[in-house]
């Protein structure tokens, strides 16, 4: 008995098959059977099988009537008798030693029922394209669910394997090879690989299949079974029963997709029809530059081209381009997914070209630079993206890449070139150059490879277009050119005035300054024109202003106004429920207000107690809280000097806030102290709420305010006093609330000590009077030390799920900031950073940058409170048309986050935090054409300085997508910072528009944490 079967269909194979079965002949292991079933040929197939069975008796012909290619292989897998199956088609060829070798590997691997080798294309017999080696599968199902893992003849079968899942289904026209790998997968069959061996694929010219369409709709079949349930296997793995989890699903029905739109690009077909055929939706995380990827590969294969493959095979598929953006552009939940995709394609395609020939590639340019020749002005009419390789002689030096306006100035390339390269490799006195000028003429170079293909179809900026075409027409070398799509002559180009030239390149300059001004106009027209100035209310002193505060005209002249100092925003709603919350559950039979205002607090006070009075200096505040006194409340209300008033009493409770530092001294101080003390009986509370004062604490955040104490020194007074001890005190970053107990004369309490958020937004006359972190700035040191520079998106326990990666949960945020406080790590803005860069200082140790990009809603509510606990300044990054909205570009995970309000962000901008631009509407940049690319960047800068009134100097990439050229165009714009989503630390040497940054992911490990810090 065999140890091998070989089962070889075949129909109309007379020009191959010989092939085929002489390289069994010349198998080093001879233990094989071959049955050759003659599926029907109408050639000599059959004639020429049956001479090699006649020559060799491993050899055995079954005929049967044309069944297609699975019940040929079935029929000869009914007649096998080895242990060991391999299929192999009639049009291909196994090396000498392949069989040997693959058993040798039975014996090592004695568990596996599948050994797979790798695989690759023959052209011509000699290898061709990609090759695929075999790789360990640790899944073999999720795989096989997916794609298809390895060439039908690159396997090697155990044969009661193959007759347990019933062998090869006969309804399966296309994808018979792969739906039977899966199905051995899901019953539990072990896959091994044998790596250093190949199986050869033969192709030629019309080999690949031109039925895309049977293709995809078998390929999607077998991958629809792969994730679900499979009724043919009868015992599958338990755990495989169901299949591999939908939410992969779609990638995988989109990546066989978008091979064969490939491979109908490459056939010169139009790929709609198949794109229309997929039911599944785009996955909204599909990876662009993976799709690329893929659909390359597609297209080489499906064009079967010459070599060099490019930049022939582009001219062949690049009309073929615009229905496919189009398409994906309509489709795609991910915005202009189809322009990113043709121009990830295009820079692609111009990666593989070589660098010292002058090559367009739809609206890519490659262009050559000789550092031994002039550099001249460029006119470049259609094209979006320039990439100049700079040689000295035969020595490629490096490659700048340029987003273009129709033109480029030879200055721009030269102050690249300084900036890059150094001045070493400057031009500007080269001899030629200077000849030339004094002639009045360069030459336009390369102009006549330049072709501004029309593969692409996204928005032209058509401004410079009809300038540069305008210019062209007054030029005796342009007269003839038809449009900015044509070829042009391959005749030697006529020498062309500099002047008329340097018009040409001046337009796209023009260009991109006329963009950059709508923008900001259009930023002006869409402000709302809010007021930066200080409103009317006020929380504190204004500027120097000392006045008389312990006198009752100064309070009547303040509530002359109604609601002076806007007690009813959110801020101190919210610190009136914190000391509230002091309270306990306690009721009280007689309560004091001292300082009431107009009574806001003691509406919410009232219920609380059963007698309580409520008094102020200002006769016209106690009028205003009277009349607002809800009907029927138990409150009394009475003008009270508290210095020259007694206090009466004796009261459960008295409650004083916001007013004790506003007396000039610590003697009159301690007057109220002792008052207060003395009006209370004993086992009665005083509860009193103050705003930190840097006067206390000249290095923490607080006011700035000109009192001789604040919440601190107040406190101490208090606790000091033989009558009161501390019992609790809430301490938020901007204020402390406090609870004294008055007790037997010697008593004390151990004090409750916690901590509690301010409420967000800040009032914008708030805000802009604290001093964050005291106003420290961070020193110096003596020697650079790299700066983390930690990206968050969402603080939340809210979303999607598929999102969850993006969002620390505020648990999770506030351990990591406690982690950075106590392991001494100091935050540094943005700004200080900058100024590091620019002035020549030095970072200390432990020192990094926080940042958060889509100003989503939860930074404010969630994040800043943390932020401002914690002592950390922070950066938040806007996209400006999106503000007060959604994260629309998640829309497709479920209801994306809210955003930002302008209101609020001009809040969080007086906050610690330092805004930056996202964009305008949260694109991909690199999508985008030159003009919308510009729009997007300082168009976003504009909004944010016109709308917040504020300098914006920092941009953060939208998904992290830029490179060379647009971080180019960020500079130009007046970015000074620019951070990308590359890990990594800021080093000395860092370009300041490239920052890398580590992202702080959900379900990091402290650990994990901890070495983003150093890199």
């Amino acid at each position: 008995m065999p140890m091998v079967s070989i089962i070889t269909p075949a129909h109309g194979a007379e020009t191959t098959i010989s092939s085929t079965l002489e390289s069994l002949i010349a198998q080093s292991h001879p233990d094989w059977e071959c049955f050759i079933i003659d599926d029907g040929s109408t050639d000599q197939t059959a004639e020429i099988a049956d001479r090699f069975a006649a020559r060799d008796t491993r050899f055995r012909v079954l005929r049967q009537e044309q069944s297609g290619v699975s019940a040929a292989r079935n029929a000869g897998l009914a007649q096998a008798k080895g242990d060991w199956v391999v299929f192999l088609d009639s049009d291909d060829a196994l090396a000498p030693f392949h069989l040997e070798t693959m058993l040798n590997h039975t014996r090592t691997l004695p568990q596996a029922d599948i050994l797979h080798c790798g695989w690759r294309r023959l052209k011509n017999g000699a290898p061709w394209w990609q090759s695929h080696p075999a790789v360990k599968m640790d899944n073999p199902f999720a795989v096989a669910a997916r794609y298809c893992p390895f060439a039908i003849h690159a396997a090697l079968l155990r044969r009661s394997r193959l007759a347990e899942v019933g062998g090869f289904n006969p309804e399966m026209k296309m994808c018979e090879d792969w739906d039977l790998w899966q199905r051995l997968a899901r019953a539990g069959a072990e896959f091994a690989p044998v790596e250093g061996l190949m199986a050869d694929v033969s192709v030629e010219a019309g080999s690949l299949s031109s039925n895309r369409v049977k293709h995809l709709d078998f390929g999607l079949k077998v991958i629809r079974r792969g994730h679900h349930s499979d009724p043919r296997i009868a015992y599958p793995v338990p755990a495989l029963a169901q299949g591999i989890t939908k939410a992969a699903l779609g990638m995988a029905c989109w990546y066989l997709a978008i091979w064969l739109v490939g491979a109908s690009i490459g056939q010169g077909d139009n790929p709609v029809e198949l794109l229309d055929r997929v039911a599944e939706p785009i996955p909204p995380d599909a990876d662009v530059y993976a799709f690329c990827a893929i659909m390359i590969d597609g297209i080489v294969v499906g064009a079967f081209p010459d070599e060099p493959i490019w930049p022939g095979l582009w001219s062949k598929i690049q009309d073929k381009l615009p229905d496919l953006e189009a398409w994906l552009d309509r489709h795609a939940p991910q915005e202009a997914f189809g322009s990113l995709l043709v121009r990830s394609l295009e820079r692609k395609v111009a990666d593989q070209l070589p660098t010292n020939v002058p090559t367009t590639i739809g609206r890519t340019r490659i262009q050559p630079i000789d550092l031994d020749q002039p550099i001249v002005d460029l006119i470049l009419p259609g094209i979006e993206r320039l990439r100049c390789c700079i040689w000295r002689g035969s020595t490629l030096l490096g490659q700048l890449e340029f987003v273009v306006f129709g033109a480029i100035e030879a200055d721009a390339i030269r102050n690249r070139l300084r900036r890059e390269f150094g001045p070493e490799f400057d031009d500007l006195n080269h001899p030629a150059a200077a000849l030339l000028a004094e002639d009045g003429f360069v030459n336009l170079s390369d102009q006549d490879d330049g072709r501004a293909a029309a593969s692409m179809a996204a928005p032209s900026y058509s401004g410079v277009a009809q300038q540069v075409l305008k210019l062209m027409a007054k030029v005796s070398y342009w007269a003839e050119a038809k449009t900015v799509t044509g070829w042009w002559s391959k005749k030697e180009p006529t020498p062309t005035r500099v002047d008329s030239i340097s018009g040409m390149a001046h337009a796209g300059r023009a260009e991109f300054d006329r963009i950059v001004e709508e923008e900001s106009q259009r930023a002006v027209a869409a402000s709302t024109q809010m007021s930066m100035e200080m409103p009317s209310k006020k929380t504190g002193p204004v500027g120097d202003e000392v006045p008389r505060y312990d006198t009752e005209a100064y309070w009547e002249e303040l509530f002359s106004q109604v609601d002076p100092w806007d007690y009813r925003n959110n801020y101190e709603t919210v610190k009136y429920l914190q000391t509230l919350s002091l309270l306990d559950d306690r009721r009280f039979s007689n309560g004091l207000e001292l300082a009431c205002a107009e009574g806001t607090f003691t509406r919410m006070l009232a219920p609380r107690v059963d007698n309580l009075l409520a008094t102020d200096i200002s006769a016209s505040a106690v009028a205003r809280a009277a009349s607002l006194q809800d009907h029927g409340s138990a409150v009394a209300y009475r003008q009270l000097d508290l210095l020259s008033d007694a206090l009466e009493g004796p009261y459960d409770l008295i409650v004083c806030s916001e007013v004790l530092y506003y007396f000039e001294n610590r003697e009159k101080l301690q007057q109220i102290v002792d008052k207060i003390a003395g009006s209370l009986r004993t086992g009665g509370w005083f509860v009193t709420a103050h705003a930190n004062l840097l006067i206390d604490m000249p290095h923490e955040t607080g006011f700035g305010w000109p009192h001789e104490f604040g919440a601190v020194g107040i406190g101490e007074m208090f606790d000091q006093h033989p009558d009161l001890t501390l019992s609790v005190e809430a301490k938020s970053p901007l204020y402390r609330i406090q609870r004294f107990e008055k007790v037997e004369l010697g008593g004390f309490l151990e004090p409750t000590r916690v901590e509690v958020n301010t409420a967000q937004p800040l009032p914008l006359q708030v805000a802009s009077q604290v001093r964050w972190r005291g106003g420290q700035v961070v020193e110096a040191a003596a020697d650079w030390n790299d700066v983390p520079i930690l990206m968050y998106h969402q603080v939340s326990d809210d979303g999607a799920e598929q999102l969850a990666r993006y969002r620390q949960s505020p648990e999770a945020f506030e351990t990591q900031l406690a982690f950075l406080r106590d392991a001494g790590w100091r935050g540094m803005t943005l700004d200080r950073l900058l100024a590091c860069f620019d002035e020549g200082a030095k970072p200390p140790e432990k020192t990094l940058v926080l940042t958060f990009d889509d100003a989503t809603r939860d930074f404010m509510t969630h994040a800043l409170p943390l932020l401002h606990r914690y002592g950390f300044p922070s950066s938040l990054f806007v996209p400006t048309d999106r503000v007060g909205g959604s994260a629309i570009w998640d829309s497709a995970y479920g209801s994306p986050a809210p955003l930002l309000t302008w209101e609020e962000l001009a809040a969080v901008a007086n906050s610690d935090v330092t805004l930056g631009a996202h964009g305008v509407r949260h694109v991909r940049l690199s999508a985008l054409a030159p003009e919308s690319l510009l729009r997007e960047l300082a168009g976003s800068k504009a909004m944010l300085e016109k709308r917040l009134g504020r300098e914006v100097l920092a941009v953060a990439y939208p998904y992290g997508d830029f490179d060379p050229a647009i971080r180019d165009i960020a500079e130009q714009c007046g970015y000074r910072i620019g951070l990308s989503c590359v890990g990594g630390t800021v080093r000395a040497d860092a370009d300041k528009l490239a920052l890398k940054r580590q992202e702080v992911f959900r379900g990091i490990s402290q650990s994990e944490f901890a070495n983003l810090l150093f890199g």
